[in-house]
């Protein structure tokens, strides 16, 4: 068996399922990530993203999963992820994809980012898959070695300073740079289902 398919095997019996997952119309906004996860003779690699620079997005510029919020019109959280990866990186999932499941919600732990809820999704791309940018959102995208994400760890941290205080987050490390905040903190519980 392969890394690859022992990635899946073991995400498959540890995920909820991906299917009916309904938008809640309460008090904050609802969204869905996508962890595309690619099939490289054998191995497991994650698609990352770099959010193009957009001055009315609060992650602008930030390294990332491809997702965003839900839309009138969206059926549920799983369309969300789907619309979502096919407009940003032109990968659709329902042709030659499949999800393996969804993992809990969880919400930006800094007061300046939106009132939202983010709920990530679990995917294998298709075969052979191709990227396609939307320039507006997304600047870049690359393929990270699962292996390199667990052997690196948090090895990496952020900095930044906010009201005079110098505040630091953990982050992984990649070739396009460090990977901190929510993606962060996805990829630290999704590599712990890994474990």
């Amino acid at each position: 068996m392969t890394e690859f398919d022992l990635i899946c095997q073991k995400l498959a019996h540890r995920l909820a399922s991906a299917d009916h997952l309904p938008i809640d119309a309460g008090e904050y906004e609802q969204a869905a990530v996508t962890l595309v996860l690619r099939n490289r003779d054998g191995q497991a690699d994650v698609l990352i993203i770099k959010r193009a620079e957009r001055a009315e997005d609060p992650w602008s510029g930030h390294l990332a999963l491809p997702g965003g919020r839900a839309e009138v019109g969206d059926q549920d959280l799983r369309e969300v992820a789907v619309r979502e990866t096919r407009e940003e990186v032109g990968i659709d999932l329902q042709v030659g994809g499949r999800f393996l499941g969804v993992m809990e919600p969880l919400q930006p732990v800094t007061r300046r980012l939106p009132l939202i809820v983010v709920t990530p999704l679990v995917a294998v791309a298709p075969p052979n898959v191709l990227l396609k940018l939307d320039p507006r959102e997304v600047e870049d995208a690359f393929w990270l070695s699962i292996t390199e994400l667990q052997r690196e760890g948090r090895s990496a941290s952020v900095s930044y300073v906010f009201a005079g205080q110098t505040h630091q987050w953990p982050a992984y490390p990649s070739p396009r740079g460090a990977i901190w905040g929510m993606t962060e903190r996805i990829l630290t519980r999704f590599l712990a289902l890994l474990e």
